[in-house]
């Protein structure tokens, strides 16, 4: 990046970062205010998919709240009100996915309170449960490596059932509707991600704390991200332990400037280079453990380079 574009994109950077801080306070204000008046009764999951983004304020909602896991099946369902304790058919979930996560959201503000996994439970229970302050809370469920029919589980609050399970048919190529998103960019998508290819890319200079928080706003707790950027022609040299490969699953994720899916898939191999990216964008690779929430990993078994 010459200095000439330097004069402009760090401008229109701290601009974009202002404007993303004030549509997520304003769309966090509406939602706390819907989510108050909304009936917490009849609940039903709802998958991500192109019918879930189809109406624009979805997407926005969406791309102002996290960025696309594309490598799971991820349903949610919500406002649960609960006073004690929150209870799910976990067996369902053994069922539908080699590896699963449910992460439990508090409401309005999207905190992540908790979670459960394949990792966390011996899979001798049906049911497992999270005790939970008294409030409203959002689940939200990821499939990995997951069947031809998922179930989305049967929930109950305080032991009252209040989510019924619903089974879904889950081809291979479920989360192919990703590719389509970009088709939908706008100036407002332009604005509300256009701050994070400069936070990337220069991020040795800022506080990684904060870097990771306003870049992963609500993380899976389970999973190692790196992440950064990516200048047109740039691609990414993996260079991995095979015991990192044999113990954690590797996924990358390319992401256009304004953060809609680009390309992503599974890394299998200790050496890898991605394809050159054809424009401005940013990566993210998830390290996730396929058998223990605790599987040895050391920080010297990745090394990552933009060449």
């Amino acid at each position: 990046m010459t200095n000439l574009e330097l004069f402009w994109e760090i401008p229109l950077s701290i601009l974009s970062f202002i404007f993303s801080r004030i549509l997520r306070f304003v769309m966090q204000t509406i939602g706390g205010y819907f989510t108050s008046k909304k009936n917490t009764k009849n609940l039903q999951w709802q998958l991500v998919s192109a019918e879930f983004l189809k109406k624009p304020i979805k997407l926005i909602w969406a791309m102002s709240r996290a960025r696309w896991n594309l490598h799971a099946i991820i349903s949610l369902v919500g406002p649960i009100q609960v006073k004690e304790l929150i209870s799910f058919d976990a067996s369902a979930a053994k069922q539908s996915a080699q590896s699963w996560t449910l992460v439990v959201y508090s409401l309005p503000d999207f905190e992540t309170i908790t979670n459960i996994s394949s990792l966390t439970v011996s899979g001798e229970n049906q049911w497992e449960s999270v005790s939970l302050k008294p409030g409203k809370y959002l689940l939200g469920l990821r499939y990995y490596h997951w069947s031809d029919t998922v179930e989305q589980p049967t929930v109950k609050a305080d032991g009252v059932k209040v989510v019924d399970a619903k089974q879904i048919n889950a081809p291979t190529d479920i989360n192919s509707f990703y590719r389509d998103l970009i088709k939908r960019k706008n100036w407002l998508h332009v604005w509300l991600n256009y701050y994070v290819f400069n936070l990337l890319r220069f991020k040795q200079w800022l506080p990684q704390s904060f870097v990771k928080k306003v870049f992963l706003p609500v993380p899976n707790p389970e999973t190692k991200f790196y992440y950064g950027a990516l200048k047109k022609g740039e691609s990414i040299q993996f260079k991995l332990a095979p015991s990192l490969l044999t113990s954690h699953d590797l996924y990358y994720s390319l992401y256009s400037r304004e953060c809609f899916p680009l390309d992503w898939y599974k890394i299998t191999e200790a050496e890898h280079r991605t394809s050159a990216s054809d424009q401005k964008s940013i990566y993210i690779v998830r390290i996730h453990p396929k058998f223990e929430r605790n599987a040895l990993f050391e920080n010297s078994w990745v090394k990552i380079a933009v060449v």
